[in-house]
């Protein structure tokens, strides 16, 4: 079976809210017929006293905190109650709240919950009615805490059975919607290596007109992705900034050779022209909307923090941070890779030169992450020079991370 990260999380998810809305509307159902379940017990033990009383109408020894026979007039003719009997009814009075009542003409009755020590009491007057008698039984009747503690067990005991049904039914929804979605799920995963081949065709191709190899868009992405870690970035973020990474000069393909493989030194109307490839790149990507997430990139990545950039010259925070964070990454790996115009700088040299361009070039928060970090994941990736296995490198960690 396929394992679908995305699908069980929503499920469980699903699930979870489902259990708690189940949950509540189960609660609220058990506590209102809870209700219905004290006064059935109590009324029980109210029958039960009253079939097993004499004709002479004695009290024989009752769990009935208080219990009186009286004849037809009300005028009481035999009684009994506990010794406690007026402390509890001075309790009652003080938290006394009748949650339910009725009256007939053969019966008055009321559920008393007494809400400090969590008690119910049952109140009751109802009519007798023998061969030789007739008049009425009062009295008031205690539940014990074991048939409350009976009744909550039963309410938590529906509750578990309510919500482990919910989840079971979850965990065997799972591989039918997997089977259900399996030509989906391949045609997705078809078509996003097809993205991810055709973005590293892309990017492979702007960096043979480059006169490089494809390794540079490779090291920067992994920096980038490295720095995004860190920083904690959300995929969504992340996925952006990964795109863009891998083509952010995918505009120089409409930079003319001439001026592309110029050994030397731009002249500055030869810069200005150099210029227009971000233009460019833009405007490549945004044929594209699984790329539109790339434009932060691919737009800003030579903006400086002190305005002093280009296209926009925005600054500071005005700059998206996809493209702050890719241009630490970008110019460390082009000072610290070889090139037809230069040797590589040092490490250490390199370290040295973002810092001083912290707040100028760079944004000096992301700066001191970077540096903290940087050096060693550097030599991971610097002892790395085959093309191949930085793209194995990067495949390796998209497919862990899952953004892409």
């Amino acid at each position: 079976m396929i394992y679908q990260p995305k699908i069980i999380k929503t499920l469980l998810l699903s699930s979870f809210v489902i259990a708690i809305i189940v949950t509540v509307v189960t609660l609220f159902i058990e506590i209102s017929q809870m209700e219905d379940k004290v006064i059935t017990l109590a009324k029980n033990e109210v029958k039960y006293f009253v079939k097993s009383m004499t004709n002479h109408l004695e009290i024989e020894d009752t769990s009935f905190l208080f219990i009186a026979v009286m004849d037809k007039n009300q005028n009481v003719l035999n009684t009994k109650k506990v010794a406690n009997f007026k402390i509890i009814t001075q309790e009652l009075e003080q938290f006394k709240h009748k949650i339910t009542t009725k009256s007939t003409d053969t019966e008055i009755y009321a559920l008393i919950h007494n809400h400090v020590e969590n008690k119910f009491y049952f109140e009751f007057k109802i009519a007798l009615q023998t061969e030789k008698f007739t008049g009425y039984v009062k009295g008031l009747y205690a539940i014990s805490n074991e048939e409350i503690s009976t009744i909550y067990k039963t309410i938590f005991y529906s509750l578990a059975q309510t919500i482990l049904a919910i989840f079971i039914t979850t965990l065997l929804l799972y591989p039918i919607i997997v089977y259900l979605n399996k030509e989906y799920i391949s045609q997705s995963e078809n078509l996003l290596r097809a993205n991810l081949e055709i973005m590293s065709v892309l990017g492979g191709a702007v960096a043979k007109r480059d006169s490089e190899t494809n390794a540079h868009n490779y090291r920067v992405t992994l920096y980038a992705i490295k720095f995004a870690e860190n920083l904690g970035l959300k995929k969504e973020q992340m996925r952006g900034l990964i795109k863009g990474a891998f083509l952010h000069d995918i505009g120089k393909i409409g930079v003319s050779d001439t001026l592309l493989l110029k050994p030397g030194k731009l002249s500055d109307e030869e810069f200005e022209m150099m210029k227009y490839h971000v233009e460019y790149g833009v405007d490549i990507i945004s044929k594209s909307k699984w790329l539109d997430d790339a434009k932060d990139v691919v737009k800003y990545h030579h903006e400086r923090y002190d305005a002093k950039g280009y296209l926009q010259g925005l600054k500071g925070e005005e700059i998206p941070l996809n493209a702050r964070i890719f241009m630490i990454c970008d110019v460390f790996d082009a000072l610290t890779s070889k090139r037809p115009y230069k040797e590589p700088l040092s490490l250490n040299t390199t370290i040295k030169m973002i810092k001083e361009r912290a707040g100028t070039h760079f944004d000096p928060d992301l700066v001191a992450v970077f540096c903290e970090y940087i050096e060693e994941y550097y030599q991971k990736i610097v002892m790395i020079e085959d093309e191949s296995m930085l793209q194995s490198m990067l495949d390796k960690k998209l497919h862990y991370l899952k953004v892409i």
